[in-house]
């Protein structure tokens, strides 16, 4: 790939954000879209931005696999296929399509629930309806535009899992979706033997960002650290909204 050095900047900074929020709080991937986006417009940029996704999700696999919780993962994948499927056939049919201002509102909108709702409509928030609504629109926004982070994140706090809880079975989901969105991805040329390679000059990057995020989240308080993922949720839904 033709990159000038600040292409290569963008693109280091923006592995760097995903091996951090991959094993961390979370929500600041959303930067790495825009970085990658600045460094590599068009099509080309989810297709380069995907395999460092998964580099960074087999990390965060190995520092937290004891701590997925299972039973809740293995619920949302099926609806979490679907909205992959869903994304896939909007991409084929609306290509040049910005889908997101949408994905942008449907987050805002998960979170505004998430802070208002009381502690008995919150249970109920846990059930298969929500389940499906979640897993679709985190399917849909993650193979459009790689911004399925906060969907998830907001879901997840329904359910008061500790801090290991909460990233190991992120850490689950993301990289077995990542995984399932390879072949399509391929299919649509977003993955190339040139973006392969310039992938592979990143790895470092994103090991030294992983290890970082497992250090800031070993130390952080339970408390701040749900706070701060509802800002970084509020964070990524104002830059898809407003750009």
């Amino acid at each position: 790939m033709d990159l000038s050095w600040l292409s290569y900047t963008y693109i280091g900074v923006a592995a760097l954000l995903i091996g951090f929020t991959k094993t961390s709080v979370g929500g600041v991937g959303i930067l790495a879209v825009l970085l990658m986006a600045l460094a590599v417009p068009g099509k080309a940029s989810p297709g380069l931005m995907l395999p460092m996704l998964i580099a960074a999700d087999i990390m965060a696999v190995l520092y937290y696999r004891r701590a997925c919780q299972w039973k809740l993962l293995l619920r949302l994948l099926p609806m979490a296929l679907i909205g992959v499927v869903l994304g896939f056939g909007l991409l084929r049919i609306l290509p040049e399509g910005n889908f997101t201002g949408t994905i942008g509102w449907i987050i805002l909108a998960m979170l505004v629930l998430d802070l208002g709702l009381s502690e008995s409509l919150k249970r109920h928030a846990t059930g298969w309806i929500a389940t499906f609504i979640a897993g679709v629109a985190a399917g849909a926004a993650s193979m459009v535009a790689n911004a399925a982070g906060p969907i998830f994140s907001v879901y997840l706090l329904q359910f008061k899992l500790g801090k290991a809880g909460f990233v190991g079975t992120r850490s689950w989901y993301f990289l077995l979706m990542n995984i399932a969105k390879v072949p399509f991805a391929v299919s649509l040329g977003l993955i190339t033997p040139a973006s392969l390679s310039v992938d592979l000059m990143f790895v470092p990057v994103i090991i030294l960002g992983a290890i970082l995020g497992r250090i800031f989240l070993k130390y952080i308080n339970l408390s701040i650290f749900k706070v701060l993922v509802r800002v970084a949720v509020l964070v990524s839904a104002a830059r898809l909204i407003l750009f």
